[in-house]
């Protein structure tokens, strides 16, 4: 597992909307504070919208849209 022991984050399609792909990121660590950044393809940061936070878990999800380099 990743540094601070927990989970793997996990990457969900979670279908289409505004012409992208919808997706979710859940991510979990036992020993610190958890953040999900999104980045392109090309290491630009992406804009996700936080779902659920709290000090060991979090979720956020984004639109990957057409002219993001196809890659987070």
């Amino acid at each position: 597992p990743p540094t601070g022991g927990g989970h793997d984050p996990l990457l969900v399609l979670d279908g289409l909307e505004d012409s992208g792909i919808h997706l979710k990121c859940l991510s979990q660590r036992l020993f610190s504070e958890v953040q999900v950044l999104w980045t392109d393809g090309k290491g630009e940061n992406l804009t996700g919208t936080a779902l659920k936070t709290n000090t060991n878990t979090t979720s956020s999800s984004m639109v990957l849209r057409p002219g993001s380099g196809n890659a987070v």
